[in-house]
């Protein structure tokens, strides 16, 4: 069993990517919705539920959870070893890196991570670009799932600069 998590807010094609691929690594891929107290978000964790449950409900072996605190202490709880660990850019395989060492030795040897290298169209995808473009009315679905892009630029309009 293999752990992808993420704050998927929103998930972007990428993200789908990662985790349709994963899916067919491990008998069952739990996806893990991060929660972090201190950050902003524009959609609350029910709301990207929501969202990975629409969009991965014919994948049976998908199940999609929340956790607020560290991903290790996750899979240390729920007595799981693998973490699956998207990478787009050298910057990412860096900080990646350094955060699977650190989850080695947190977890005493006992998690280990899986790293996926994004597909060339996906590589320049992020959250933070889709969340900007949507804050524009712009062409959010090169970013994220046309099932997404609604509820996405709807919250954008909420985030749009003031016109004098």
């Amino acid at each position: 069993m293999g752990v992808y998590s993420g704050s998927f807010d929103p998930i972007t094609l990428g993200h789908q990517n990662i985790i349709e691929r994963a899916s067919k690594m491990f008998d069952k891929l739990v996806v893990v919705i991060a929660n972090n107290s201190e950050k902003k978000y524009w959609f609350d964790l029910k709301e990207r539920k929501e969202m990975l449950e629409d969009l991965f409900k014919d994948y049976k072996n998908i199940q999609i959870d929340t956790y607020e605190g560290l991903i290790v202490n996750y899979l240390l709880e729920n007595n799981l070893q693998i973490i699956v660990r998207g990478i787009r850019t050298v910057e990412d395989c860096g900080l990646e890196l350094y955060f699977a060492d650190g989850n080695l030795m947190i977890s005493e040897n006992k998690v280990d991570t899986v790293f996926l290298p994004a597909f060339k169209e996906y590589m320049h995808v992020s959250s933070t670009a889709a969340r900007e473009i949507a804050r524009y009315g712009g062409k959010v679905t090169c970013y994220v799932d046309q099932r997404i892009e609604k509820r996405l630029l709807e919250r954008g309009k909420l985030y749009s600069p003031k016109k004098n």
